[in-house]
């Protein structure tokens, strides 16, 4: 299962839970930012590659709905709720990732 994982600035929640579940070798992840100073910037190719697209905050959703309308993300788009206020594998920020994406890795 392709995984991605985005928030703003590419530096600290996506890229923990890059580093998170990039342990499981049944996986493939990547991560991306949607601010242009982001280290890996979002693109159509990364939304298409990915079977499920996990962003931190409704920004996110909404930037990519209106910038990428012409990519079909059905089913694959998922909001975690989590804010802009940790730091990179924080313990509380791992905590949560879990806590919000386990629950989706079901399926």
């Amino acid at each position: 299962m392709n995984l991605l994982f985005i928030c703003t600035i590419n530096r600290m929640r996506s890229c923990t839970a890059e580093t998170l579940y990039a342990a499981n070798p049944a996986l493939k992840v990547k991560s991306a930012g949607i601010a242009p100073t982001a280290p890996n910037q979002i693109t159509p190719e990364l939304l298409r590659w990915a079977d499920k697209i996990f962003v931190m905050e409704n920004l996110h959703r909404a930037f990519i709905t209106e910038k990428f309308h012409d990519v079909n993300l059905d089913n694959k788009l998922i909001v975690l709720g989590i804010p802009d206020f940790y730091y990179y594998m924080e313990p509380e920020l791992i905590d949560l990732l879990k806590e919000k994406v386990d629950p989706h890795m079901a399926h």
